[in-house]
Order: C-alpha cells, then structure tokens, then sequence
C-alpha cells in the first residue's frame, strides 16, 4: 500500500473514532439511567477501539507527523483502560470519571503541543486547536475536582464530546498528505 493511503485511511480512522466519542458522550446524555453493565461494555469497547486506531495512525507517517505524534502511548493507555473498565467492574467503574478526566487532560494537553507545533508549521489554523485544547483541558479539570460529585454524572459525556469534538478538530486540521506528482499538499476533507 502507498504512503499516501495509509496516512488518508489512518486519518479516516481518527475520525471515525472521534466520532465513537461523541456518540458514546451523547448515548451517556440521552439514556443516563442505562444500567451500569451497558455503559462500562460500551466505554470499554470504545476505549479498546480508540486505543487500536491510534496505535495505527502513529505508525501512518503523515507528513508533519503532528496529528498522531503521541498516538501509539495514549492507544496503549485507552485499550489499557478499555480492558479494565470491561474486566474489572467494580474497581475502575468507580475511578471511571477521574480516569476519562484524566484521559481528556492529556490528551488535551498534547493537542496543546500539537497546536504550538503547527504554529510552527505556518499552519493557519493554530490558534483555533489551541483555543479548543485549553478549553478541553479545563473541563477535564474540572471533572477531575468534582470527580465524586453528582456534577461528574454530567461533565463525563460532556467531556467525552469535546474530547471527540476536539479530535475531529485536530486531525482535520493538522494532517497532510502530499499529492502524488504535483508535490502540493492535498486535503482529505
């Protein structure tokens, strides 16, 4: 397979994911009575699922290498923590807000770097991915404070939507794939 199709159908992936997110966040919303089983197999194989595509889109070489640079530890963290919220109920459905709430601060917090980066870059877009990045970041601190609190019932779909929300975002806006012949850059969306 060709460079330039493994980058586009990594980057496909990204997004599709990032839309699992958003769709887990908006399930979690809309059916927030759903029983605890439901919601761990559904975040859990989510994760599980999130955690591969990322793996993936790190070793799919785009061409700044800014979209998936941290992708291969963060997959190895979300299939991690896929496989205990699935195996192990009791102990990591409790810690299940302060894990995503940490999940989200750091992945927020490396889509800050990947904003300065692209700055770097000339791209011109920088300042929205940062803005998106700090406003993230400061919803996973606050899910990370009121963890315990009823408030955590709400800020976890929440925060996995703007966390989707934010990877469509990124990925969009930061990988490249060079045309074939004419060495110009092509956009996929």
């Amino acid at each position: 397979m060709k460079r330039h199709n493994i980058v586009k159908e990594a980057r496909a992936i990204h997004v599709g994911v990032s839309l699992l997110l958003i769709l887990s966040g908006v399930f979690l919303i809309v059916w927030p009575e759903v029983g605890k089983t439901v919601a761990r197999y559904l975040i859990g194989g989510n994760f599980i699922f999130i955690g591969l595509a990322r793996a993936l889109g790190y070793f799919a070489n785009d061409l700044y290498r800014l979209a998936f640079q941290y992708d291969l530890a963060l997959g190895g963290f979300c299939v991690i923590f896929g496989i205990l919220l699935i195996i192990s109920p009791d102990h990591v459905q409790t810690a299940m807000p302060y894990i995503i709430g940490v999940y989200v601060l750091i992945n927020s917090l490396l889509k800050t770097q990947t904003a300065l980066d692209a700055k770097a870059f000339g791209m011109k877009h920088w300042w929205g991915l940062l803005a998106a990045a700090v406003a993230i970041s400061t919803i996973a601190v606050a899910l990370l404070i009121l963890y315990t609190q009823s408030y955590s019932q709400l800020l976890v779909p929440i925060a996995l939507i703007l966390d989707g929300g934010d990877g469509i975002w990124n990925t969009l806006g930061t990988v490249r794939v060079r045309a074939k012949k004419e060495g110009r850059f092509e956009d996929l969306f």
